[in-house]
C-alpha cells in the first residue's frame, strides 16, 4: 500500500473514532436563560397623604369648592381603609360663601394595584350646620408617590337631604 493510501486510511478512521467517542457523550442541556423583565413596583397605599381638591356642591345652591385634605391609608391585602379630613371654601357667584369641612373614613378594594375603589361616610360641617354624608369614591396612583381621583357624597342631617357633593382630589403620599 503507497505512503499516501496509509495516511489516508489513518485519516479516515480518525475520522470514524472520534465520530463514534462524540456519539458515546452524555446529552448535555444547557439551558438558556430568559431575559429578566422589568416589573414596576406597586403603588404603596400604606402612607400619609396631604393633596388639594376642588368640588361642584348642590345644596340648595349651587356652589364651587376648592380646598385640601389630609389622610392616612393602612392596606392589608387588597383591603385598603384609613381616614381623611377635608375643608372647601365655598364660592358661588365669585364671591365666599361659607365653608364645607368633613370628617370621614373610607374603605375600599384594590381593583388592581394602581387603582381602588371605596366608600367613604363620616360628619362635618355645610356653612355651619351639621351634615353627615355617606358616599364612594375612585383613585387612580400616576405616579410612585401621586394620585388623583373623584368622589361622590351625599350629605344629610335629621332634617333630610342637605345636598351633593362632587370632588375631584389629587393627593400625594409621603412616608
Amino acid at each position: 500500500m503507497s505512503v499516501l493510501k496509509k495516511i489516508s486510511v489513518a485519516a479516515l478512521m480518525g475520522v470514524a473514532m472520534t465520530a463514534g467517542a462524540s456519539a458515546a457523550d452524555p446529552v448535555t442541556n444547557y439551558a438558556v436563560e430568559a431575559t429578566p423583565t422589568y416589573a414596576a413596583p406597586s403603588f404603596d397605599w400604606n402612607r400619609y397623604y396631604l393633596g388639594l381638591n376642588t368640588s361642584y356642591i348642590n345644596a340648595g345652591t349651587n356652589y364651587w369648592g376648592i380646598g385640601g385634605v389630609a389622610g392616612i391609608n393602612i392596606q392589608d391585602g387588597d383591603i385598603v381603609y384609613g381616614g381623611e379630613l377635608e375643608a372647601s371654601a365655598r364660592i358661588t357667584g365669585g364671591t365666599w360663601s361659607g365653608a364645607l369641612s368633613e370628617a370621614t373614613v373610607r374603605a375600599g378594594y384594590l381593583v388592581s394595584d394602581d387603582v381602588l375603589l371605596y366608600g367613604i361616610g363620616g360628619g362635618g360641617f355645610n356653612a355651619g350646620t351639621g351634615v353627615g354624608l355617606l358616599g364612594a369614591g375612585i383613585e387612580f396612583a400616576v405616579t410612585q408617590d401621586v394620585t388623583i381621583g373623584t368622589e361622590y357624597n351625599y350629605l344629610f342631617n335629621s332634617g333630610g337631604s342637605v345636598g351633593h357633593e362632587v370632588d375631584g382630589k389629587v393627593r400625594w403620599y409621603f412616608n
